[in-house]
């Protein structure tokens, strides 16, 4: 049931578009996502105007008039935040399994101080679990329409038109501690406690004294809530042994089920109460839905004997977006409670791809871009690139719907540089590229998640007469996340006179481990498949 709900809010959210940093083409997907670098088909101009303009080594291969329709998805999981809901999951059950046995009933002479750690061990586990900290599952997809047509009236100058869907969708985990606060371990409290503690430590040998100033702190604090000191000593002994940090959430949630335990005050997990109940932890949907026109110009500067050296462009585009937010709550989550919130959740969707309600905007954007291509013996194949996308940061708005929560999602400014170089061109190309984001862009969607690539690739593209196909691999790494593998990427294609079909695809060197220890499963931490279609007509 765990898995099932998850994966249909990925496949619920996976319908959204991408954030900035998404590919929109198959090609550049399988050569490192390197499309600032090597953007070369009409969806270039998405990626670098410049890429508009043909290069001066660049004949058939580079069409007068050609009209792309990429189509591709990717999702990735960033963190750890649902293997430690799962691994609580199952402490927890584990703990209300020693409950149901009696093994923390006074009278049966047989507690030990490994019981009490356990139970403390579990909350040694909520500690992992922090609100919006940048960590859940990201889902992306783009769409659409690209064109670009060589304009003979300047030098190497074209124009190109691009349509189409992009966005972003993420699923959060929330975890709501605050209510935890209200509990209390066991029916046992005042002097019975005290004596089970006691029964504990006399049936293991004695107990364990605190050593680290956090371990005596939190002594000193039972002691302050009543607790005789021996009680509070053993307690906070074993609280060291399992390993809580006396410096996070969870020694507080510990701290606060202890006085309660003592103080015979909340509610009794041995009486089988509800945790969830009146909890707010679930998930939270977010994504952003964004339909985008762009129209680009590029062309050598027209100029004599530097008009094959230096391209420029610019884009200017036109979004009209809406963004929505979903909060599914664990406690809703019952049978009739997965349906009506999947059935929210994608009512909220497609509100969103109608741009229906009040969180629709419109906005303008501007990408500026150049292309240096030195026309000089044994450098006249490589080129310089250099983007600026996003140059006025369009942002949306959305409704709050749970503290901490961002109230825009902003497509930061992002500039990026790299350079190619040619081997045996025309006929028989191999090219290799390197590529890097120059700053870091964040995402709003995935609160705290960052991204800043940097990208490698070889590409080999012999083409003749019409006939030709395309063999790409490379590689990817986002310094912006240290948690993040290195993603490798490959794609291939063939071209039959006017048209071309290319694939291409991205996973992660290595799987992350996504479920319990005792039923996990081997995923990878981030992956993209993009194809592409080509009509290719020159004159």
């Amino acid at each position: 049931m765990r898995y099932g709900l998850i994966f249909a809010l990925v496949l619920a959210a996976a319908p959204l578009c991408a954030e900035e940093w998404l590919d929109f083409n198959a090609r550049d997907v399988g050569f490192g996502g390197m499309g600032t670098t090597f953007g070369r088909d009409a969806t270039g101009g998405y990626y670098n105007p410049a890429n508009v303009s043909r290069r001066p080594w660049e004949s058939s291969e580079f069409a007068s008039f050609d009209i792309d329709l990429p189509l591709g998805v990717s999702a990735g999981l960033h963190g750890t935040s649902f293997n430690n809901i799962f691994t609580t999951v199952d402490l927890a059950n584990d703990l209300f399994d020693r409950f149901q046995d009696g093994a923390f009933d006074v009278s049966s002479g047989s507690i030990s101080n490994e019981d009490l750690k356990f139970a403390i061990g579990v909350f040694d586990a909520l500690d992992a679990l922090n609100s919006l900290n940048g960590e859940g599952l990201y889902v992306g997809s783009s769409a659409g329409l690209a064109a670009r047509l060589e304009l003979p009236v300047l030098p190497r100058a074209g124009v190109a038109l691009h349509v189409g869907g992009f966005g972003m969708g993420a699923i959060t985990p929330i975890v709501d501690l605050q209510s935890l606060m209200n509990y209390r371990l066991t029916d046992e409290s005042g002097a019975q406690w005290d004596a089970l503690v006691a029964a504990a430590a006399a049936n293991s040998g004695g107990a364990p004294a605190p050593t680290s100033a956090g371990a005596q702190a939190f002594s000193s604090a039972l002691q302050a809530s009543g607790y005789p000191q021996a009680q509070a000593d053993a307690l906070a002994g074993l609280a060291e042994e399992a390993g809580i940090n006396f410096g996070g959430a969870g020694a507080d949630v510990l701290l606060q089920f202890l006085i309660n335990t003592r103080n015979g005050t909340g509610q009794s997990l041995e009486s089988g109460a509800n945790p969830l109940e009146g909890n707010r932890s679930g998930f939270l949907a977010r994504g952003l839905s964004t339909y985008e026109i762009g129209v680009t110009f590029s062309t050598g500067l027209p100029i004599p004997l530097v008009s094959k050296w230096l391209a420029v462009g610019a884009t200017l585009k036109f979004y009209q977006a809406s963004v929505f937010n979903q909060l599914l709550l664990v406690q809703d989550l019952d049978k009739d409670g997965i349906r009506d919130s999947l059935t929210a959740l994608r009512e909220s969707i497609q509100d969103a791809y109608a741009f229906n309600g009040s969180a629709s905007r419109n906005s303008l954007g501007l990408d500026l871009g150049l292309v240096f291509t030195p026309q000089i013996p044994f450098l006249d194949t490589l080129a310089v690139s250099f983007a600026m996308r996003n140059v006025w940061a369009p942002e949306f708005r959305w409704k709050n719907l749970y503290p901490g929560e961002p109230l825009l999602v902003r497509f930061d400014p992002q500039a990026r540089l790299g350079a190619s170089y040619t081997f045996f061109a025309p006929y028989l190309p191999l090219t290799i590229g390197i590529e890097g984001d120059l700053n870091r862009v964040s995402s709003d969607i995935l609160p705290g998640y960052s991204t800043q690539f940097i990208r490698a690739g070889l590409a080999f593209d012999p083409s003749w007469k019409g006939l030709g196909f395309s063999l790409r691999v490379g590689a990817l790494k986002n310094v912006g996340d240290a948690g993040e593998k290195i993603t490798l990427t490959a794609g291939t294609g063939v071209s039959l006179f006017f048209v071309r079909l290319d694939v291409g695809a991205q996973v992660t060197l290595g799987n992350v481990e996504f479920g319990p220890a005792a039923d996990n499963r081997m995923l990878p931490q981030r992956a993209a498949l993009f194809a592409q279609l080509q009509v290719r007509i020159d004159w």
